[in-house]
């Protein structure tokens, strides 16, 4: 098994702001390639960007601000993995709305006050 760089969860996060900054989303393997980290296989609990993601999105919601994460997604849907709705749920208290149409409600809110806040 390969070894991978330890990647700093504030380095990911100014990334992130960065994108936001410029009203633009980044895509998952985007984030995975520049920061060395393994590609996305479909274990997202035992990859590493899921850690780092929970790291943010506990400082976020202890800020409290708009979640950073809300600005990567998924190349082949355009939109969050279950992990983004699994955070807003744990640390927000926003309820999964479990359909589509919910969830890209709940994730475009998200994203546009990220796209908002003053980071």
């Amino acid at each position: 098994m390969p070894e991978y760089p330890s990647v700093d969860p504030n380095a990911v996060g100014r990334f992130l702001e960065t994108c936001l900054r410029a009203r633009r989303t980044a895509y998952y393997a985007e984030v995975v390639r520049r920061f060395g980290l393994p590609a996305l296989d479909g274990a997202w609990a035992s990859h590493p960007l899921s850690e780092i993601f929970d790291v943010l999105d506990r400082e976020d919601a202890a800020a409290p601000r708009p979640y950073r994460t809300a600005v990567v997604i998924a190349q082949d849907t355009n939109r969050p993995g279950n992990g983004f709705f699994e955070a807003l749920q744990r640390y927000k208290n926003i309820p999964d709305p479990g359909t589509l149409e919910g969830r890209d409600s709940v994730w475009i809110a998200e994203l546009n006050a990220a796209y908002d806040f003053l980071w």
